[in-house]
C-alpha cells in the first residue's frame, strides 16, 4: 500500500473522531456542571445567575469587521497588481487582516462613545 493511502486513511479517522471526542468531552462538562447545580439546589443554597450584557452594537461591530476586511483585501490586490508583488496571496491576506483589525479599533471607540450618550441621556431623565 502507498503513503497516498495511509495519508487519506488517517485524515478520514481524524475528521470523524476528533469531533465526536469534542462532543463527548463537551457533554461530559455540562453534565458535570448540570450535577453540581441540582446538589446546591438540594441543600438550599440559593444561585444566582450573573446577568449577562447583551451588547447592542453586534451589527456595527460586524458590518465595520465586513467593510475592514474587503478594503484590506483591495488594497492587498491594488498593490499587488501595481506593484506585481510574485507573494501577492500572503499581502492580501495580510492586508485583510489588518483592515479587519482597524475595524475592531474603530468599532471600539464608536460604542464607547455610543454608551456614554446612553448613560448621559439616562442621567437626564
Amino acid at each position: 500500500m502507498d503513503e497516498d493511502f495511509w495519508i487519506q486513511v488517517l485524515a478520514m479517522i481524524f475528521v470523524i473522531t476528533l469531533p465526536v471526542i469534542g462532543g463527548l468531552l463537551l457533554a461530559k462538562i455540562n453534565q458535570s456542571k448540570h450535577a453540581e447545580r441540582m446538589a446546591m439546589i438540594e441543600k438550599g443554597v440559593v444561585i444566582e445567575e450573573p446577568e449577562k450584557k447583551v451588547n447592542k452594537f453586534d451589527a456595527l461591530r460586524n458590518g465595520l469587521l465586513m467593510i475592514g476586511l474587503s478594503l484590506g483585501a483591495i488594497a492587498g490586490l491594488s498593490i499587488n497588481r501595481y506593484f506585481y508583488i510574485r507573494e501577492g496571496g500572503f499581502l492580501i491576506f495580510i492586508l485583510a487582516i489588518l483592515g479587519g483589525g482597524i475595524a475592531f479599533v474603530i468599532y471600539f471607540f464608536i460604542a464607547r462613545k455610543m454608551q456614554r450618550e446612553e448613560g448621559q441621556d439616562a442621567d437626564r431623565m
